[in-house]
C-alpha cells in the first residue's frame, strides 16, 4: 500500500463525514428553534384567547389573530423571496458561496439539493458522498451548473471507446504515465505529442542515496522520480498530482482529479464519451508488503513498488474493465473488474478524466 496516498484518502473522508455531521446539528439547531418558536406562539395564543373570553371580547381577539397571522405570512414570504435562498446556501455550502455560474476556484464541485440550496465540495470524491447521502438522484457539477461529472452509476450500459493507442518505447523506457496521459488528450482533441509532456512534466530531482539501508530519494507526488527516458538507473515514475498540473496546461479548468473515489464511480467519465487514466501495477492482485519499499523523501516518508504501471481505462462492461496499455500492442485489452480493481486501490485509488 502506498501510506501516505491511502492516508490522505482517509483524512479526506473524515473531513467529509465530519462536515455531513456539522450540517445534520445545523439542521436539527434549525428545526428545534423553529418547534420552540411555535410552541411558544401557541401557548401564548391560547392565553390571549382565554383572557379574550373572560373580557368577553372573543370576536375582537378573532378578528385580531387573522389580522396578525396575514401580516406574519406576507412578511415571511417577502423575507424568503429576498434573503431566505442566500441564508440556506450559507447554511449548508461545504466552500465558498459564489452565485451561480461563479464557482469558487477551491470548490470546484457542486451538489444542488432537492431544495434548489447549493453545497460546494473540494474534492470529487466529498461531492459524491455527499449526494449519495442525499439519496444518490442528485447530480454533481463540475465548475458551472451544466456540466455534469456524476449521476446515479447504477444501471449506467456498458460502453467502449475506441482510443488510439499510443506506445511508450522506445523514446520513453519509464514513461507510462507520461504516455497514457497522452492517448487521454489527444483523444479529447488536443494534438500533443508524449516527449513533449515528458519535457514540460515537473521533476522530482532529489538524489537518489542509501544509508544505513535507508533510501532516501524524490517523491512522485511532487514530480516525476527518476529518468523518464531510460531505465537503467534508479527511478520511479510519477502519481496523479503532477499528472493532473501537466494535464491542465492543455485543457484548463476541464480535468477532473477523481483520485479516492470508488471505481464504480470512476467509470461514469466513459459513459459520457471520456477515459480514464490510472495509476495501477502490473501484477493485477494485492501485493504483498514485500514488494513496497519504503523511501525517505524532501515531504515525508512514502511506500512505493517497482511494479507501478499506468493504462488509460477505455470501457466496461458487466464483468470487464477494457483499458490501452502504453507497453502493450493490444487495444481495449479486457480484464476483470476484481483483477483491476485490487490492483488500483492497491495504488492509491488514482484517477484522472476530463469534461466536456
Amino acid at each position: 500500500m502506498l501510506k501516505a496516498i491511502e492516508a490522505n484518502i482517509i483524512l479526506q473522508e473524515k473531513l467529509s463525514s465530519f462536515n455531513n455531521n456539522i450540517e445534520k446539528i445545523k439542521e436539527l439547531f434549525m428545526e428545534t428553534m423553529i418547534a420552540g418558536i411555535v410552541a411558544i406562539f401557541i401557548v401564548i395564543t391560547i392565553a390571549l384567547f382565554a383572557i379574550a373570553k373572560v373580557l368577553n371580547a372573543q370576536k375582537l381577539f378573532v378578528k385580531g389573530f387573522f389580522s396578525f397571522i396575514i401580516i406574519v405570512a406576507a412578511f415571511g414570504g417577502l423575507t424568503y423571496t429576498f434573503l431566505g435562498f442566500d441564508f440556506k446556501k450559507q447554511l449548508h455550502a461545504e466552500g465558498n458561496v459564489a452565485e451561480e455560474g461563479d464557482f469558487p476556484n477551491e470548490t470546484p464541485f457542486a451538489v444542488v439539493g432537492h431544495d434548489a440550496v447549493v453545497s460546494y465540495f473540494k474534492s470529487y470524491p466529498e461531492a459524491i458522498d455527499f449526494a449519495k447521502h442525499q439519496g444518490g438522484q442528485l447530480p454533481v457539477y463540475f465548475r458551472d451548473h451544466e456540466t455534469i461529472v456524476w449521476e446515479k452509476t447504477s444501471g449506467i450500459p456498458a460502453r467502449i471507446l475506441q482510443v488510439p493507442l499510443i506506445l511508450q518505447l522506445p523514446e520513453l523506457e519509464r514513461g507510462a504515465e507520461i504516455t497514457s496521459l497522452a492517448m487521454m488528450l489527444n483523444f479529447s482533441g488536443e494534438n500533443v505529442h508524449k516527449l513533449e509532456l515528458a519535457e514540460r512534466v515537473t521533476k522530482d530531482h532529489t538524489p537518489f542515496a542509501v544509508e544505513a539501508e535507508t533510501i532516501f530519494f524524490g517523491n512522485p507526488n511532487d514530480g516525476f522520480v527518476g529518468n523518464v527516458y531510460s531505465a537503467s538507473s534508479p527511478g520511479l515514475g510519477v502519481h496523479h498530482q503532477p499528472i493532473r498540473k501537466l494535464a491542465e496546461i492543455y485543457l484548463p479548468e476541464k480535468i477532473v482529479d477523481m483520485t479516492g473515489a470508488s471505481f464504480e464511480d470512476i467509470l461514469y467519465p466513459i459513459h459520457q464519451g471520456q477515459p480514464v487514466w490510472t495509476i495501477i501495477h502490473t501484477q493485477f492482485k494485492t501485493l504483498p508488503g514485500n514488494a513496497f519499499q519504503t523511501w525517505v523523501t524532501p515531504t515525508g516518508e512514502i511506500e512505493v513498488t517497482q511494479y507501478q504501471h499506468s493504462v488509460l481505462i477505455t470501457g466496461y462492461d458487466e464483468k470487464n474493465v477494457y483499458y490501452n496499455d502504453p507497453m502493450s500492442q493490444e487495444v481495449n485489452r479486457p480484464i476483470s473488474i476484481n483483477q483491476f480493481k485490487a490492483a488500483w486501490v492497491q495504488m492509491g485509488s488514482q484517477a484522472i478524466s476530463y469534461s466536456k
